[in-house]
């Protein structure tokens, strides 16, 4: 066995580094800004900026030929211009670890080329998984099982994957999602009053939170309909609505439309509450995580992995049937009227969930041995 260098590649069908909203894409460039030594190569369409030290490789359209071969020969061909790009750095090198983020087909076409073309020894494929589970049959199309390491972001998603598939052939890790503690921090009862001042909202009135895209899964049409009763009886809440694309409109509700990540940690911070109300088995929940470390108090769907998130309800109350209007109404109404205990271990929480702690994981988990 010989020492050898190993370049390390990411493979990603959206532009990296990226200003678009969405979970993943934002925690990959907060990575690369941060760390920018972490990828030797970006592998991806066109970008939004550059990071020094960097390559950014952009891949081409896929041609009308490699579109007809993906139709009537293999659907790996929708992914061909990826390995096109790939091929040519991985023929330069001794070796080269693959980075692939919830994207199935790049998998099964990086494996189904090297394969074919005798490069396969030459890489390793690192997939990291965002969702919670996939089906066993997702892990028979999409030849998972060709993989070398699996990235996680809980333990009970590894528990769910081991309750599907008897065989799991390849190396796991679990990496909780982090956030930046220097953004998502908790502020003092003055600067709250302030910040609220500033967004011409009530200074003492009960703030809760909802953020998110207005997807049926994520639970908005349940959270509105628990609120008319909620404000029957409660005079001072209000609702703030952020993510949609149309106008929420009703009573003791406020939307602020869409906004960009890095301008979350504001409604975050003049918030007591934010509603967490995924009526799916979400992967990890990143907006409740910025939520919790802003020192927002966290209302949740007890599905998948938020228990986990929450430290078992340590961190936060969680609603056990959230599919269900009432259990809205009542759990809200329970904190209201009780004076819940949302840390009940006086958990730090500028330590949880950090992002400088899920960069030097993300590190290690990088870090192999050489092949033979």
């Amino acid at each position: 066995m010989t020492n050898c260098i190993t370049k390390e590649v990411l493979l990603s069908n959206i532009g990296i580094p990226s200003k678009k909203i969405g979970s993943w894409n934002i925690m990959i460039t907060n990575l690369i800004e941060f760390d920018p030594t972490i990828f030797d190569y970006i592998v991806s369409p066109k970008p939004d900026f550059h990071v020094k030290k960097i390559s950014n490789l952009e891949v081409k359209k896929t041609t009308f030929l490699d579109r007809l071969k993906k139709k009537y020969i293999n659907s790996v061909y929708k992914r061909v211009n990826f390995w096109r790009v790939l091929r040519e750095i991985i023929v330069k090198q001794q070796r080269c670890q693959v980075h692939v983020i919830d994207d199935f087909s790049m998998v099964k076409a990086v494996h189904y080329f090297a394969s074919r073309e005798g490069l396969r020894n030459k890489l390793e494929i690192l997939f990291y998984f965002h969702g919670f589970c996939f089906n066993y049959q997702n892990l028979i199309v999409n030849n998972i099982f060709s993989i070398d390491k699996l990235i996680l972001l809980t333990d009970s998603s590894y528990r769910k994957m081991l309750s599907i598939s008897k065989e799991l052939p390849f190396e796991i890790e679990i990496l909780n999602n982090g956030v930046k503690s220097d953004i998502f921090f908790p502020v003092n009862e003055e600067r709250k009053k302030s910040l609220r001042k500033k967004l011409l909202l009530k200074p003492s009135s009960k703030y809760f939170l909802w953020v998110s895209q207005d997807r049926p899964k994520k639970g908005l049409k349940i959270i509105l309909k628990a609120w008319t009763q909620l404000i029957k009886k409660n005079k001072e809440i209000y609702l703030i609505v952020i993510g949609t694309h149309h106008e929420i409109k009703g009573e003791k509700i406020i939307w602020f439309g869409r906004k960009s990540n890095r301008e979350l940690n504001t409604f975050y911070q003049i918030s007591d509450y934010y509603l967490f109300t995924t009526l799916w088995q979400e992967g990890f929940g990143l907006s409740l995580v910025e939520a919790l470390k802003s020192g927002s108090k966290c209302i949740a769907s007890n599905i998948g992995p938020i228990s986990e998130v929450l430290d078992d309800g340590n961190l936060g109350f969680l609603v056990d049937k959230p599919h269900v209007v009432k259990s809205w109404v009542d759990s809200i109404t329970h904190v209201l009227n009780n004076n819940y205990n949302f840390n009940k271990k006086n958990i730090d929480l500028e330590k949880i969930y950090d992002f400088n702690t899920w960069v030097k994981k993300f590190r290690r988990i990088s870090s192999i041995s050489p092949l033979s």
